[in-house]
């Protein structure tokens, strides 16, 4: 999974207003070795707060990337999709992300 897909994922803990801490051990139950650093996490968080909701620049991050493909943008969806505490605007915006990624 590549850093604008994180990005996704960091997006959608901020928006259940999960800590940083809470969003680096979810990214980990999931995706062990190749989550986002608590750093980059926090750094999300912060351009998050000041009302960023894209992620067209996400920098690469040291970590390995798994290929882009139809089946990780499915898992985003769902997660997402299926999470009855996010409005359908929050939820469309990052359907959106991770489709156009």
């Amino acid at each position: 999974m590549d850093q604008k897909q994180f990005c996704v994922l960091i997006l959608h803990c901020f928006l259940l207003r999960k800590s940083t801490v809470q969003a680096k051990q979810w990214l980990e139950k999931f995706y062990e070795d190749s989550a986002s650093s608590e750093t980059t996490i926090k750094r999300w968080f912060a351009d998050f707060k000041r009302g960023r909701r894209d992620s067209d620049d996400a920098e690469c991050c040291r970590c390995p990337n798994e290929v882009v493909t139809p089946e990780n943008t499915k898992k985003i969806d769902k997660i997402v999709f299926n999470d009855g505490k996010l409005k359908l605007p929050e939820k469309l915006v990052l359907h959106c992300m991770s489709t156009c990624l």
